[in-house]
């Protein structure tokens, strides 16, 4: 689907760290080391983060349309056969593309900064992950 507003490109950045939030809750239930509780925590607070930038840019929203992105893009597709590591590496993976190429789309600075620091939050995300594995 073309993601074609601000309230479309933050929505699914929230659909996003919703998924990252759920997954990693019950990740957490099996891993001792609290690798995913602590990615659990990370994609709550970037829920937090993504709806205040809502909020603070509802009167930017609506000044120019947004072209070239796709959330078929960055669909996530879990699979329980997968370990929960690779499920946790596509999601940061995916996430991380969805935020660069958003950042690249917004007419919003504070939101491009954001989106853009969000993006190396996925990166790192991926490094644990690939350490842990």
């Amino acid at each position: 689907m073309e993601l074609g507003t601000f309230g479309a490109i933050l929505g699914l950045a929230l659909q996003i760290e919703e998924q990252a939030a759920g997954f990693y809750k019950t990740a957490a239930g099996d891993d001792p080391d609290e690798l995913f509780a602590d990615l659990a925590r990370g994609a709550r607070k970037r829920l937090t983060r993504l709806e205040r930038a809502r909020r603070e840019g509802v009167a930017e929203m609506i000044l120019e349309p947004i072209t070239g992105l796709d959330s078929d893009n960055y669909d996530v597709v879990l699979s329980p056969g997968m370990a929960p590591t690779e499920q946790a590496l596509l999601l940061e993976k995916a996430a991380a593309l969805f935020y660069r190429d958003a950042a690249d789309k917004m007419p919003i600075r504070e939101v491009v900064r954001l989106f853009e620091r969000m993006a190396r939050e996925n990166d790192k995300n991926c490094n644990k992950l690939e350490d842990y594995g």
